[in-house]
C-alpha cells in the first residue's frame, strides 16, 4: 500500500503530529485522523461532499487501515452521517462549535495526544476520496471542490477544480474592482496567491478574497465603529450580534507589546495555558514550549490567537520556528 502511494504521489496527502511533515516512508503511526469537518470560515460543509462520494471515501478508508495498527479517526460535526465502516478500527466522533472545533489540532488533542515518542497521522476528507478513487479505479484523481469565497466575490459558491489550479484562471470575472489580496486557503491561515504562488495549495479546500486595506482613518479610536468588528467591548460592532462585517487585511495597528487580558482563552479550546504559551513563542523558549504543549499544534491552531492579539504578533511563524528548532536538536 505505502509503495503505492509513494509511486502516485498521494503520499503527501499524509501529515504528521508532531511538526505537520510529510511522513517518512515506512513509519507507522499510533493513528490517522480524517477531518471530514471545517469550521473555517466560508468554508464548504463536507457531508454532501462525502456522501456524493461514498464508495471512494469508504475505500479510502479501508486503505489508511492498512497504514496504522491503531484507530482510524473520522472527525465530523454534530449530527453527521457518515459511519457503519466494516473495519472495527475505524471510529466516527463527532464535534461540535464554532472554530478551530474542525481542526485536526483539536481533535488530536482530545483523542490520541501526542509527544516526541508518539506519532499520528492526519489528511483531509478530499484526499481520502483521491486515494480511493487510486485503487478503485487505478487512476490518479486530482479533482477537488473548492469553495469560493469573500466578500470581493461576486457570486461565493462552490465549484469544481483541481489540485494546484491557477487561480488567475480561476478567478477570472470572479472578483470586484479594487485591490483585492486573493488567500488560498482560508483567511485565517491560508497562504497570499501571489505571482509565482498564484495557485492553490496542496491542502488548500478553499479560496478567500479580501479587499487590500489601504484606507487611513482620522482619530479613528474616538469613533463608536459600528462597522468595526471587537472580541472586545471596544466598538459598538461587538454589541450587533448578528451583523455581517466586510473584513479588509486592515490589522488596524502596529506591533505592540504583549498584553494578557484573557483574548486567548476565549478563542482556545484546547486544554493549555496559551497565554504561557504564547510568551515562550515569542521569546524562543523550546523546553518550556515544549511543557506547555507546543507539539500539538500547527500554524492554523494558533490562527486564533493571531486574530485576536492586541500586540498584533504572528504566533504561526513564531511556532513554525520553535518546532524545526525542536525537531533538529530534539
Amino acid at each position: 500500500m505505502q509503495q503505492q502511494l509513494l509511486t502516485s504521489g498521494q503520499w503527501t496527502a499524509f501529515r504528521t503530529r508532531p511538526f505537520s511533515k510529510t511522513p517518512a516512508p515506512g513509519s507507522v503511526p499510533a493513528a490517522i485522523f480524517v477531518t471530514a469537518i471545517d469550521t473555517n470560515p466560508l468554508a464548504a460543509d463536507p457531508q454532501p461532499i462525502i456522501l456524493a462520494r461514498r464508495e471512494a471515501f469508504d475505500a479510502g478508508l479501508t486503505v489508511l487501515t492498512s497504514l496504522t495498527d491503531g484507530k482510524v479517526h473520522v472527525c465530523q460535526a454534530s449530527g453527521g452521517k457518515l459511519g457503519g465502516h466494516p473495519s472495527g478500527q475505524v471510529t466516527f466522533n463527532q464535534f461540535a462549535g464554532p472554530h478551530p472545533a474542525g481542526l485536526a489540532g483539536t481533535h488530536i488533542h482530545f483523542l490520541e495526544p501526542v509527544s516526541l515518542k508518539k506519532q499520528v497521522w492526519y489528511l483531509n476528507y478530499q484526499d481520502v476520496i483521491a486515494i480511493g478513487r487510486l485503487f478503485l479505479d487505478g487512476e490518479l484523481y486530482s479533482e477537488r471542490v473548492i469553495a469560493l469565497g469573500g466578500p470581493q466575490v461576486k457570486e461565493p459558491r462552490l465549484i469544481e477544480s483541481c489540485c494546484g489550479a491557477s487561480l488567475d484562471e480561476l478567478l477570472a470575472g470572479e472578483l470586484l474592482e479594487g485591490e483585492n489580496r486573493v488567500i488560498s486557503g482560508s483567511v485565517l491561515s491560508g497562504t497570499h496567491a501571489q505571482g509565482p504562488y498564484a495557485f492553490l495549495g496542496r491542502y488548500h479546500l478553499q479560496v478567500s478574497v479580501v479587499k487590500e486595506g489601504r484606507e487611513k482613518e482620522l482619530f479613528g479610536w474616538v469613533m463608536p465603529g459600528k462597522d468595526k468588528f471587537s472580541i472586545t467591548r471596544t466598538t459598538l460592532g461587538h454589541f450587533l450580534k448578528h451583523k455581517l462585517f466586510s473584513f479588509s487585511t486592515d490589522t488596524n495597528g502596529g506591533e505592540r507589546a504583549m498584553v494578557p487580558i484573557g483574548n486567548y482563552e476565549r478563542v482556545m479550546p484546547l486544554d493549555i495555558l496559551p497565554t504561557h504559551l504564547l510568551r515562550d513563542l515569542l521569546a524562543g523558549d523550546t523546553d518550556s514550549a515544549q511543557a506547555l504543549g507546543c507539539l500539538e499544534l500547527d500554524e492554523e491552531d494558533l490562527a486564533l490567537c493571531t486574530y485576536v492579539c492586541p500586540a498584533k504578533y504572528e504566533y504561526g511563524p513564531l511556532l513554525r520556528d520553535v518546532l524545526t528548532r525542536i525537531e533538529q536538536e530534539g
